[in-house]
């Protein structure tokens, strides 16, 4: 449930002195503007703020100043629960902060330092290629020492994310660039960004 709140304030950008109903009635008056994504249909966008509302009314607020009453039965529908509302905010992964912050990503990673980090995650942040071209990428990781596990690592962690689309030529008579096809490339995700921002902080 905490990993829920955490994920409403870096959705709707709210400061963090807000929790519980409090944030969620912010959050959902329109004020922040934050939109559910609900897989059941559009038109069940009030019903599913309605569910929100429920659910940390009736656990998150007993969980946060009692919980005693928290068997295991009910910890593992909570946790069902909580996965739910992750997917309706689009945020089922790890926040900064749940990460363990900046550290906690190097750790996990493997990155050896958060200026390492930061390093990686710009080298890989728009970097094109032709699809499936993958060999001048794993050259130039391996030029500034990164070896195809950091790439893995990255991706594993959430923090970049490959898109592709049909390349359009330029407008000239070079062979060069009408062959090219689809063109794939990398993009920081949010918690990629943040944690550039961070790694560059704390340089």
């Amino acid at each position: 449930m905490v990993q829920v709140e955490l994920a409403l304030k870096e959705r709707g950008k709210v400061e963090d002195i807000q929790f519980g109903t409090t944030l969620i009635g912010n959050l959902f008056a329109g004020k922040q503007g934050v939109k559910l994504r609900v897989p059941l249909g559009d038109k069940l966008q009030k019903q599913a703020e309605q569910y929100f509302k429920g659910v940390f009314v009736y656990y998150r607020n007993y969980i946060a100043h009692d919980g005693s009453n928290v068997d295991e039965r009910i910890a593992v529908r909570v946790l069902i629960i909580a996965s739910e509302l992750l997917e309706l905010i689009d945020a089922s992964t790890l926040t900064l902060t749940d990460s363990g912050g900046i550290d906690g990503l190097v750790k996990v990673g493997g990155f050896d330092s958060p200026e390492r980090l930061s390093k990686l995650l710009t080298l890989l942040d728009g970097y094109h290629m032709p699809k499936l071209t993958y060999d001048g990428l794993f050259e130039e990781l391996a030029s500034v020492g990164f070896g195809d596990s950091a790439l893995e690592a990255a991706i594993e962690l959430n923090l970049i994310e490959m898109h592709s689309a049909e390349y359009e030529p330029p407008h000239c008579t070079n062979d060069l660039y009408q062959d090219i096809g689809l063109l794939e490339w990398f993009q920081l995700t949010e918690l990629g960004r943040k944690a550039l921002e961070a790694a560059k902080l704390s340089n």
